[in-house]
């Protein structure tokens, strides 16, 4: 067990070092003005995964749960020199117990900004965000239902790592989904 935690430290601090000699080399003056992973303005990005939302965990009892699912768009364009992302964003969750007749639903929509912004790592696209838009919850209990909404909100950081020019992973935090995996495609 000391010998793995041993190499793990090992790994971290290789990659440190390894991120510290290239950056030698990195304009940290430009990081700011230009997109990262490869992404230039005028790209579309992609983004269809899974997350750890918190409307997953409003009851214990479920004999079904569909994880938090979400799919979004993003056009990169510049303003000024600054490299934004602008799309939208859908995703929904659920679950339910099917012995006690009852189903907790939640859909959220809406627009999004990201803010991107290059780091020294050649295929890393590292960004932060907001959203706004709108949550739609039902929930039925013994064959009746009720439907609220309520406006959105929201922030998140995030990045993308592109193993080609095309295809990457992306991973997001923020509210109300914790955490967010994704396959990450640009065009």
């Amino acid at each position: 067990m000391k010998n793995k935690k041993k190499l793990i430290v090992c790994a971290l601090c290789a990659a440190l070092i390894g991120t510290a000699v290239s950056a030698e080399e990195f304009n940290w003056a430009e990081c700011w003005k230009n997109y990262g992973g490869g992404i230039e303005e005028g790209d579309f990005i992609v983004n269809a995964g899974v997350g750890l939302s918190a409307w997953n965990f409003n009851y214990s009892s479920s004999s079904w749960i569909i994880p938090y699912l979400e799919a979004s768009v993003e056009y990169t364009k510049k303003i000024w020199v600054l490299p934004f992302g602008f799309g939208g964003y859908f995703g929904f969750c659920g679950q339910g117990n099917s012995d006690s007749d009852w189903s907790y639903n939640y859909i959220n929509f809406g627009g999004l900004v990201n803010y991107h912004i290059q780091l020294p790592v050649e295929k890393l696209d590292v960004y932060t965000g907001i959203r706004m838009g709108a949550d739609i919850v039902t929930h039925k209990v013994a064959g009746s239902s009720d439907v609220g909404g309520f406006f959105d909100f929201n922030y998140r950081l995030g990045a993308s790592y592109y193993f080609t020019d095309l295809i990457g992973v992306n991973a997001e935090i923020g509210w109300p989904v914790y955490l967010k995996a994704s396959v990450s495609f640009k065009f």
